[in-house]
């Protein structure tokens, strides 16, 4: 009876040993140090919420149709007064820049003449931009007029 006992007990024990599993779970968060090349129109960040996008679908037994409007008002054209700027993208996002670089480009503003001669001609004022993701919102490391 003790050899069927310890026989017993070592099978309970080799079966609970089997069943234990460990799961390790990681969490990684990467962030990009790569700067972002970004290409478009300066706009007035105080007229943002003119800009939306709207997606429609409809169907019915035969067919879906899907339609899309993006609408970008032109009312948000930069100006010599402009403090807040975003860009808008030949795609039709916005991208918000921070507080440093709103003021980096008021300072590009005063002293580059392609900006105010587009500017004062009321035209786009397009830019090439290099930027650092931080957020909902892009650092500036570098802006240009893009006179092409």
């Amino acid at each position: 009876m003790k050899l069927v006992t310890i026989a017993t007990l070592s099978m309970f024990v080799g079966c609970l040993c089997a069943q234990t599993s460990q799961t390790e779970t990681k969490t990684t968060t990467t962030t990009s140090s790569d700067p972002v090349n970004l290409d478009g129109t300066l706009v007035d960040q105080s007229c943002y919420t003119t800009h939306y996008h709207q997606k429609e679908t409809n169907s019915d037994q035969n067919s879906t149709t899907t339609t899309e409007t993006t609408k970008v008002s032109t009312d948000c054209p930069v100006t010599t007064t402009t403090k807040t700027f975003s860009l808008l993208t030949p795609d039709g996002k916005i991208v918000r820049f921070d507080d440093a670089s709103n003021t980096r480009v008021v300072q590009m503003m005063k002293s580059d003449r392609n900006f105010n001669d587009d500017i004062n001609g009321h035209r786009p004022v397009k830019v090439r931009v290099v930027a650092m993701p931080n957020g909902d919102v892009m650092v500036v490391k570098e802006i240009k007029a893009d006179n092409q």
